[in-house]
């Protein structure tokens, strides 16, 4: 949805049942939702018909063993895939962050937070 402002043709879900219908309904038409876990329960109830009127679908996934989680890091590194990182945080500031979601300003993108990083932009462990 940044850059050229466009809904993304794919989208991965993660926390389930409380956020599965946002997800499906930014999912661009003909899109499709990957769906990983359910963090936040999983008995998610949807409006079926943005799949077919849209043509939208599913797909489970368990997402990556440990080589394949490397390789996606490294599209990530190597600029294959923008995360689309809006503004990063360190972890004493998490509390900025929540602050900003729960009073709507925060910036458009993903935030991110700092966990045993000392700073941005490492590509590889100390």
């Amino acid at each position: 949805m940044l850059g050229e402002r466009r809904n993304p043709a794919i989208v991965f879900e993660h926390p389930g049942e409380d956020t599965i219908p946002t997800s499906i309904f930014v999912c661009d038409n003909g899109g499709m939702v990957v769906i990983c876990a359910g963090t936040t329960g999983f008995s998610a109830v949807v409006d079926l018909r943005y799949l077919w009127m849209r043509q939208k679908r599913f797909q489970g996934s368990h997402f990556a063993n440990d080589e394949q989680a490397a390789a996606f890091n490294q599209m990530v590194v190597d600029g294959k895939i923008d995360p689309c990182v809006s503004r990063t945080f360190s972890f004493e500031e998490i509390p900025v962050a929540h602050q900003l979601m729960y009073e709507n300003r925060h910036p458009e993108g993903n935030m991110v937070a700092l966990v045993g990083a000392p700073r941005e932009g490492l590509t590889d462990l100390p």
